[in-house]
This record gives structure tokens, C-alpha cells and sequence, in this order.
């Protein structure tokens, strides 16, 4: 017998052919481990296909089969809920009538903003030169003083052009006067301009109902404002300011004569006389008014609409559904004068006044409620005439492509606002005859209510995200067959019960791993029980070959003992 010695590099080498196998063995295991995991999943749920696919006595073609049936039924299902969500990102609108008998008592009775056209009462210049010049003696200096407050008799925005007349005057020397408050002085008060109030035929002290108050037009005279201290005065003293009626037709609003009194007027200004009429809802600092010629008795029948949008349309971005709620602080659209709610035409105030300050770098305060802004001295006002023109129109961006300008304007970007409250106003003026006008000059003003009701109109998405929902669980249920509870099936297998698997089959790995090295640190141990030496194996052949002869020996000694006593016995 021959015994052969080996290196232990041949062990060594042994041992890393046999580490591949193992790990492919690991692998195996994990995933007929995760395919259990799957088929108990698939005994389970209740998602239509998933329980033929995963079952344990399926075949392979019967897997392949609702394998294709699964997977063409999802890639349908998530084509279709493209589709919806698409639907759904476009935001498109429709408006619908709300209520076609809605009571007018329900909003406040607009608010009526009376301007003259001739701004200043001129008997009170003398008066205004005492208080204003009272130190100054130059004529030259008086003259120019005048003609400084005759160019604010006509003074509106973007109606400057009464200020070019001061071009080459030397209005540096009255910088220190403030004009806004001679104007404010020079203007007609409530006593010379407003008599005869009615409030649903009920007679009003005028001064008590109207407050003055600043404007695009200047300064005028408003009934159930509250952007004056008057106006919020009586807001806290009459509950039920700004007042209401719940009737329609002539007087049952308001009626009040605007008295011209054209021997106080500037006697170079020759022009018509006539009041502009502002109708707004509160808390509007401005809106385009119309003019009233002199001598009438004007009827203004009002027509109010209400618009809104609802409040699912709040998830949509103001840009895409072209209006601003009031509350809309954080939007990019959202632009008001100082202090003001979000209303069109507070944000194309605001931006007129921007641009105001952008060519002038001042503002007038006449026109504009108390901001952050400078305000334009007698030196500003030769640059509020150069750049009237500027002034005068006003667009939308987008507009140019549609619109030819031929000025350069303003670009305002405003939106409605998502609650808006519309006026349809229908004047009618008919001329006094001389015999009833007699000596006077006045205007009767009837301002009331067309129809005890109005139209409402709401605005609301054509697909919002209640029907997003609703949709997606019938597409779910037509393709897959699945429900709410079906889907927190799925989530649960994948985040509860997937990673509790891995985690489990990770500790099992590195409990195994921590073994082997165990192992593999006693070489001796490793030697003998994993990699046995020839000789080992040699003498435990021989054994094995020696067992049988060994056996038969001891078998024929046994038979010839038995036979042996068998013949003593016999003896």
C-alpha cells in the first residue's frame, strides 16, 4: 500500500469550486422561496387573473395564458387612465345657470360715485390764495398759481393734457405747496352739489348718505361706499350698511339732483356741462363712468349679474382658469392697490398707478387711495404731459396680435375676479323744458333696479378630481376587476410583507455566512470534515471489502459448531 502526501493548495482550491455551486443553491432557494411567497399572495387577493396565475396546480400554459390576459388588461387600464388624467389636466370649464330668480335684496345696492365735469368752484380761489400764498406777494407768482389750479379743473387720468400749458413755467418755485390739498379745498362740497336725496322714496339728508371720496376722476361724491372713513362709520353705526332694496322700478332707489351751478365754473373753460356716473360694487376703487349731459332727468335702470366659479375650481392654477379669488394672495396674478381686495379693476388701478410711476416716478394722490408712492409736485406735472399719450390705452397681453395700437400703452395682465357682481346699465336722459328749469341748471338722477330678480351664473370644472376618482375605480374594475380594498392588498404585499421577506432571507444569509467563516478559521477541522485525504478513503474501502469475507467466516464457524455438538449428542 502506497500512502501519497497532497499540498494543501489542492484543499484550498477545492474548497472555492465548491463556494459557486453554493451560491447559485443560495439563490435557487431564495427564489423558490419568493414563488411561495407569490402563490400565498395569489390564494388571496382579489384581484381578478393574479389568483389563476399564482395557483399551485396550474400548468405553464395556463400561466401563459392569463399571463397575456393579465398584462394586456393592465397596459389597458393605465392607457385609459392616461387618457383620464389628460382629461383632467386640461381644466376645461362650464358655466351653467345657477338660479334665474335670485332676489336683488341678496347683494348690496351699487355704489353711485357722482363727479362734476367742472371740478373746482372757482368763487373760492381768492380764499385759496390767502391760505395757500399767504407770504407771497409776487404777482408773477400768483398768476402762476392760477393757472396751476385751472389745469386741475378738467384733470382726470390719462387726461393730462391740461398740464401742457405749464411746459416753460417755472413751477419749481411752488414745489412746496401740495395742490392735492388746494384741490381738495377748491372742490365742491356736499351742500353746493347734492340736494333733494330719496332712498326709496323716503327723503335723506344728502351729507349724511354721500361721502366724498378720491377717484380716476378726481375727487366726487359717492352714496353706500365704504372706501371712506364716512362710509366705515356708517357701517358701524347702521348695521345694514351698505343698504339693500328689494324692489324695482323708478324710485324705488335712489334719486338725487346734482346741481351744476355754471356761474362758479373757471370762466375760460368752455365746455359741456354734465356729471360722469360711476356705478360700482363695493370695495371697486374705479370703473369707467359715463356721462350725463346738463338740464335732464336721467333714468339709470341697473341689470345686476353675478358670476362665480366654485370652489373645486381652486385646483386649478389662476392663469388656466382666468380669474383670481380674493383670498388668492400667493397667486402670480394676483395684484390690488394697497389695502384693497383682489377685484379687476382695483389690479388695472394698480397697474395704471405702476405705470404712473415708472415714466413720472410719482403718482397722483387725487386718483389713487394712500400707497407707498411719492406724490407729484407742480415740477411732475410737464412730465405727466409728455407722456399722456403713453397713458391713454390700455391692453391685455396677447391683444396686439389681434388689436392694431397705434400708441405704445400700458399692458395690464388682469384677471376677473372668480366672484364678480356685473352691471347692465341702461341710461335714458331726457331734457328739461327752460319753463321747468327756470333760472337753475341740474340734472335729476333715478337710479334703481331693473327686475326684483337676477341671474346667477356658476362656473365649474367639466371634470374635476371627484370624477377623476370615480373614473379610475371603474376603469380598474372593467380591466383588472379590482377595487379600493384590492389595491391595499397589493400595498401591503409590497411594503409590508416583500421587505419582511428580504429582510428575514438576509438574516438567514448572514447567519450562514458568520458560520462558514467560523469553519473556515480551524483548518484542521475543515480538513477532516469537508475535504478527506486519500488515505482516509482508501481505508475505508477496505473496510467496506473486508466486511463481507469477514462475515462469511464467522458463519462457517458457526455451522461447525452446531453440526459438531448435534453429533455428540447423537452419541
Amino acid at each position: 500500500m502506497t500512502l501519497a502526501y497532497y499540498p494543501p493548495t489542492r484543499s484550498l482550491h477545492l474548497h472555492q469550486s465548491r463556494t459557486l455551486p453554493r451560491r447559485y443553491a443560495a439563490l435557487r432557494q431564495l427564489g423558490q422561496a419568493a414563488w411561495q411567497l407569490a402563490m400565498r399572495f395569489g390564494k388571496r387577493t382579489t384581484i381578478h387573473g393574479l389568483d389563476k396565475l399564482l395557483a399551485a396546480r396550474s400548468s405553464s400554459w395556463e400561466r401563459f395564458i392569463w399571463l397575456c390576459t393579465f398584462v394586456c388588461a393592465f397596459l389597458g387600464a393605465v392607457y385609459v387612465c392616461l387618457i383620464l388624467s389628460q382629461r383632467y389636466n386640461d381644466g376645461k370649464f362650464q358655466t351653467v345657470v345657477d338660479s334665474t330668480r335670485f332676489p336683488v335684496y341678496r347683494i348690496a345696492f351699487p355704489v353711485i360715485t357722482i363727479c362734476n365735469h367742472n371740478r373746482l368752484n372757482w368763487q373760492r380761489l381768492d380764499l385759496a390764495k390767502a391760505r395757500f400764498m399767504a407770504n407771497v406777494s409776487d404777482a408773477a407768482q400768483l398768476k402762476l398759481f392760477e393757472r396751476i389750479i385751472s389745469s386741475y379743473d378738467s384733470m382726470s387720468f390719462a387726461h393730462f393734457e391740461s398740464f401742457e400749458q405749464l411746459r416753460n413755467e417755472p413751477t419749481e418755485q411752488l414745489s412746496h405747496i401740495n395742490f392735492s390739498l388746494v384741490v381738495d379745498f377748491m372742490t365742491w362740497t356736499c351742500d353746493e352739489m347734492l340736494t333733494d336725496c330719496k332712498w326709496r322714496q323716503f327723503p335723506q339728508n344728502c351729507c349724511e348718505i354721500f361721502s366724498k371720496r378720491r377717484s380716476k376722476n378726481g375727487l366726487c361724491w359717492a352714496f353706500n361706499s365704504l372706501e371712506t372713513v364716512e362710509g366705515k362709520r356708517m357701517q358701524l353705526l347702521d348695521p345694514l350698511w351698505p343698504w339693500r332694496t328689494g324692489s324695482a322700478g323708478p324710485m324705488s332707489g335712489l334719486f338725487v339732483r346734482v346741481l351744476m351751478q355754471p356761474d362758479k365754473h373757471w370762466p375760460e373753460r368752455r365746455n359741456e356741462k354734465g356729471i360722469d356716473v360711476m356705478v360700482t360694487e363695493p370695495y371697486v376703487w374705479h370703473k369707467d363712468p359715463f356721462h350725463i349731459p346738463a338740464d335732464t332727468q336721467t333714468t339709470l335702470e341697473i341689470e345686476p349679474t353675478i358670476y362665480f366659479y366654485d370652489n373645486d375650481t381652486r385646483s386649478v392654477s389662476s392663469d388656466q382658469r382666468e380669474c383670481v379669488f380674493d383670498d388668492e394672495r400667493n397667486s402670480r396674478d394676483f395684484k390690488s392697490l394697497l389695502g384693497y381686495i383682489y377685484m379687476i379693476e382695483n389690479c388695472q388701478s394698480e397697474c395704471h398707478q405702476e405705470y404712473l410711476v415708472r415714466y413720472c416716478n410719482c403718482t397722483m394722490d387725487l386718483l389713487f387711495p394712500p400707497g407707498q408712492y411719492r406724490s407729484c409736485r407742480a415740477p411732475d406735472l410737464d412730465c405727466l404731459a409728455k407722456n399722456n399719450d403713453r397713458l391713454l390705452y390700455s391692453y391685455q397681453p396677447g391683444e396686439e396680435r389681434f388689436v392694431r395700437n397705434n400708441y405704445v400703452g400700458m399692458v395690464c395682465k388682469c384677471f376677473r375676479n372668480c366672484y364678480s357682481l356685473n352691471y347692465i346699465n341702461d341710461v335714458r336722459p331726457s331734457f328739461l323744458p327752460p319753463e321747468v328749469l327756470g333760472n337753475s341748471s341740474y340734472v335729476d338722477l333715478d337710479v334703481h333696479f331693473r327686475f326684483e330678480t337676477m341671474m346667477v351664473y356658476r362656473t365649474s370644472l367639466v371634470f374635476g378630481w371627484v370624477d377623476l376618482m370615480v373614473s379610475f375605480g371603474g376603469i380598474a374594475g372593467l380591466f383588472l376587476g379590482c377595487s379600493l380594498i384590492s389595491g391595499m392588498e397589493l400595498a401591503y404585499f409590497l411594503c409590508i410583507e416583500v421587505p419582511a421577506f428580504g429582510m428575514r432571507e438576509l438574516r438567514q444569509r448572514l447567519r450562514a455566512r458568520r458560520g462558514i467563516d467560523t469553519v473556515a478559521a480551524t483548518p484542521t477541522l475543515n480538513l477532516r470534515q469537508n475535504v478527506p485525504s486519500q488515505l482516509e478513503q482508501y481505508i475505508m474501502q477496505l473496510k467496506v471489502e473486508q466486511a463481507p469475507q469477514k462475515a462469511t467466516a464467522q458463519f462457517q464457524k458457526w455451522q461447525r459448531q452446531t453440526f459438531a455438538h448435534k453429533h455428540v449428542i447423537s452419541k
